[in-house]
């Protein structure tokens, strides 16, 4: 495990899939990351990559320039999570992690390219960036996004109902589980407005996870109705919002921002065509983040 701190956080990163494993406040004593530890969610944090979501047939067609494709399986939510990274940098207050290309990815994704999860932590600030770079001649087709489940357990309240997300008042489209399959998402969004203040509750999420797309204010907070303490959450290069929990007796809601998204009743099987799908060409990336601070 590597650990990085600062006057105001100390903060645990596990090498195997650079999870965060865990954000203390040493002003309050506050654990802010669910451990992972009891329940149906055996993890912490994991960084999705590259796909998203329950996969259509388990198989993605991929382009590979010249009029050539390769089909391939994919699991849910994508590989990175289940591997190991290499450490690239560690100082004591920033950590940076490399997963490249080996025989098992490239039985599983045909391209040449470098994931780059970096933690920097400045004050009462974790920046969690991602930085995906097309190692490849060819234009390569990803999605990429994380999964922090935060724990609900200020003062030692895990009324899971004692917390809310506060938003900007805004209308954006809201995608949902197709009920005749239990597994991928209905193509027909719910036009809705996010309420400023969005009470936690399983019932909510009783048919899986809320698909936010269209939010333009890409920040919330995390707050609880008995204390000052709280998340204060942004995200940037990462359009897609999905909000879930465990609909057993853990405490802790996932924020989930992702430049893609979960694959429709009646998608495509080919990356190009998948929604939200991100694309670089040789020796281009692109830098994605999530940025949170802790009270």
């Amino acid at each position: 495990m590597v650990k990085i701190e600062n006057e105001k956080l100390t903060v645990l990163i596990n090498k195997f899939g650079a999870e965060l494993k865990s954000v203390i406040n040493k002003d309050n004593n506050i654990e802010y990351i669910w451990p992972g530890t009891e329940g149906n969610f055996k993890k912490s944090a994991p960084n999705l990559f590259p796909f998203i979501g329950n996969i259509l047939g388990g198989e993605i067609d991929y382009p590979l320039g010249k009029n050539e494709r390769v089909t391939l399986p994919m699991t849910k939510h994508g590989f990175a999570r289940d591997l190991e990274f290499e450490i690239l940098e560690i100082t004591n207050t920033t950590a940076k992690f490399q997963l490249k290309p080996t025989l098992y990815t490239k039985e599983r994704y045909p391209y040449n390219f470098s994931l780059v999860v970096e933690y920097i932590l400045v004050e009462d600030t974790l920046y969690h960036n991602y930085i995906v770079r097309n190692n490849d001649v060819v234009e390569i087709y990803y999605h990429i996004g994380g999964h922090t489940a935060f724990y609900c357990n200020y003062d030692s309240d895990k009324t899971f109902e004692n917390y809310y997300l506060e938003f900007k008042r805004e209308e954006c489209n809201l995608y949902k589980i197709d009920e005749k399959n239990g597994s991928f998402l209905s193509e027909i969004p719910e036009k809705i407005t996010v309420s400023e203040k969005f009470v936690l509750s399983k019932e909510k999420f009783a048919k899986d996870a809320l698909v936010f797309d269209g939010i333009k204010n890409q920040k919330l907070n995390i707050k609880h109705l008995k204390s000052s303490h709280g998340v204060e959450f942004i995200f940037e290069n990462l359009p897609v919002l999905t909000l879930w929990t465990s609909t057993d007796s853990s405490e802790f809601i996932c924020l989930e921002p992702w430049a893609g998204i979960t694959d429709f009743t009646n998608g495509s099987n080919k990356a190009e065509n998948k929604k939200e799908i991100q694309r670089l060409n040789s020796n281009e990336q692109k830098k994605y983040s999530q940025i949170m601070r802790f009270y």
